[in-house]
């Protein structure tokens, strides 16, 4: 309905993508926070990355970037479909 089936196949990579990545950590935090009764420090984590912190960052704004073009691209050909909906057929 929305692009091609590579386009559409794309788009659910990346879903299932964000769904693990989202649901590994909030597992991850749980089972610290039941070891340890806190959540992580995040400043423990820098120090104990180094360096490799800049990229998880990147590659998680990359994540969300595409997350959201992703999002506002369905919800505009949604809008696009709707408004060619509503044009009258006039008198036909």
């Amino acid at each position: 309905m929305f692009g091609t089936n590579q386009q559409n196949s794309h788009g659910k990579m990346l879903w299932f993508v964000i769904l693990v990545w989202f649901s590994s950590s909030l597992v991850s935090q749980a089972l610290y926070m039941g070891f340890y009764g806190m959540p992580y420090d995040a400043l423990e984590l820098v120090g104990g990355v180094g360096p490799i912190y800049y990229l998880l960052i990147t590659i998680e704004l990359v994540m969300w970037a595409l997350l959201a073009v992703i999002s506002i691209s369905k919800v505009m050909n949604k809008v696009k479909l709707n408004s060619s909906n509503m044009v009258p057929s006039l008198g036909k």
